[in-house]
């Protein structure tokens, strides 16, 4: 067992479950491992997780029935998306001087002091979580589109959010800002160096205003769902060597705030790209935020990745600046969330120092050789929307009743030279109404004829900002 800290720092129940006999199941050793808001213990092949009793405003559970609460929340909501992990809510009674964790109900004492609830939980293994893989160069190579199918389901069967303005719009998001950035002020000059949270405070400030009307329009499109909230690589589990078996853990039970759990799904795409790019590795985050704009064609999830991206980095910030001043977790492990924090805070200016300025990307090339995924990783890399052909033609076919599954017939139907070219035409009216409000552009096509380029080209002009053609090709191999 492990208990690196003196023992005033603890409360009682946390060193009686240290204890192996507290436990139901055969267990050696218990090791305990602490947040800024639980205490987990590793007792085996299972475990338990504690609420602390803490306010810091984004979160209150300093009640027994409001962590009780919490922990049922916190079993029923994982288990959308890791349903064999999530056992149980079981109770921790205090029996004869000593502490055991047992079930709900199962106890026949009437002198059972119930003094806390815990989730049981199965443990997995420990080398199997994403960070670990990527630490160790072991990531399977169709990991992030088995991530992205598992993601794209989970948001497209979330609750949606009511086209309420208030709670998830423009305003929201300012109020949230606002709130978030005042909760974290006194970090500055601390973890949060002073230039790094004024460029951070400039870049979310411009973002929200310049794209209010976008927010809003999300929200009535249902962008807006009853997501994860907390994607950090090391909540995803990597079951099998194929990536086909994956569990995803730890989600917010604990706020029904917006920004919390309740969130524009993007939010939680650019968590988990913020996290691989903060493990070192922003080619995966890219790509897997590349990966999931393709698969849900959505268009404008890319404008915002930045911003979103930027906030989930402060967030992790903030709260590992909180765990750096908790005083009953362990100095190394404070001094190393310190650091972790600083790290985060500058990660989250980065963002809005290389946020893009209004331009034209033209793609181009055969069909089958990466533009959707490419066009759409760009798009999330540097805040742009990313114009398909195949969603406006989709679009346009559904509209007249046409059936786009008519490869065989390429040139009849919505593949028509009528069809495609009302399609380049849409395509080319979407990306001026983007650049108009200040936003780049990817237009995604094999824009074979040179009128098409040309055509495309002369979009950027009227909107006074620079294009580039970029052609995709790939050997006959």
């Amino acid at each position: 067992m492990t208990d690196p800290e003196p023992d005033d720092t603890l409360p009682d129940y946390v060193h009686g479950l240290l204890d192996a006999s507290a436990y139901p199941q055969p267990t050696d050793t218990v090791e305990l491992v602490q947040t800024h808001i639980s205490y987990v213990f590793l007792a085996g092949d299972a475990v338990y997780k504690t609420k602390k009793p803490v306010d810091f405003g984004f979160i209150q559970q300093l009640d027994a029935e409001t962590r009780e609460r919490f922990c049922h929340a916190e079993v029923r909501l994982n288990r959308r998306l890791a349903p064999d992990v999530y056992l149980d809510v079981v109770r921790i009674v205090r029996r004869d001087g000593s502490f055991t964790v047992e079930a709900e109900g199962d106890s026949d004492a009437a002198a059972d002091e119930v003094v806390e609830h815990a989730v049981k939980m199965r443990r997995l293994p420990d080398d199997r979580t994403l960070d670990r893989l990527l630490s160790a160069d072991d990531v399977p190579e169709s990991l992030l589109n088995r991530i992205v199918e598992r993601l794209v389901e989970f948001h497209d069967s979330a609750e949606v959010v009511a086209n309420d303005r208030d709670f998830a719009g423009a305003v929201a998001e300012r109020a949230w800002w606002e709130r978030e950035y005042g909760e974290a002020e006194g970090f500055i000059g601390g973890t949060w160096r002073e230039q790094d949270a004024a460029t951070m405070r400039t870049f979310a400030d411009e973002t929200i205003e310049q794209e209010a009307v976008l927010f809003d329009q999300r929200l009535a499109a249902g962008r807006v769902v009853e997501g994860h909230g907390d994607l950090q690589a090391k909540h995803v589990y990597v079951l099998d060597r194929h990536g086909d078996e994956l569990a995803i853990v730890d989600c917010v039970e604990f706020n029904d705030w917006f920004h919390f759990r309740y969130l524009d799904a993007g939010y939680d795409v650019a968590f988990l790209a913020m996290d691989l790019e903060a493990l070192g590795r922003p080619d995966l985050g890219d790509e897997f935020a590349g990966r999931y704009i393709a698969a849900a064609a959505d268009e404008t999830m890319g404008v915002l990745q930045p911003l979103h991206r930027a906030l989930r980095a402060f967030v992790r910030g903030k709260v590992e600046s909180i765990g750096a001043g908790a005083p009953e977790v362990p100095k190394e492990q404070r001094d190393e969330l310190a650091r972790s924090a600083a790290r985060y805070f500058r990660l989250a200016a980065e963002y809005g120092e290389r946020r893009a300025a209004p331009s034209l990307v033209v793609l181009a090339g055969l069909s089958g050789t990466g533009k959707t995924l490419i066009g759409a990783t760009l798009a999330g890399r540097i805040g742009a929307a990313p114009v398909s052909s195949d969603v406006v033609r989709r679009e346009l076919a559904e509209a007249e009743g046409i059936s786009t599954a008519m490869w065989q017939q390429y040139a009849s139907g919505a593949y028509s030279p009528e069809m495609t070219q009302r399609t380049y035409e849409g395509m080319r009216e979407r990306a001026a109404a983007h650049l108009a409000t200040g936003r780049p552009v990817v237009l995604d096509a094999t824009h074979g004829r040179a009128a098409d380029r040309e055509a495309a080209v002369k979009v950027a002009e009227a909107a006074g900002v620079p294009a580039v053609i970029a052609e995709l090709r790939l050997s006959d191999d």
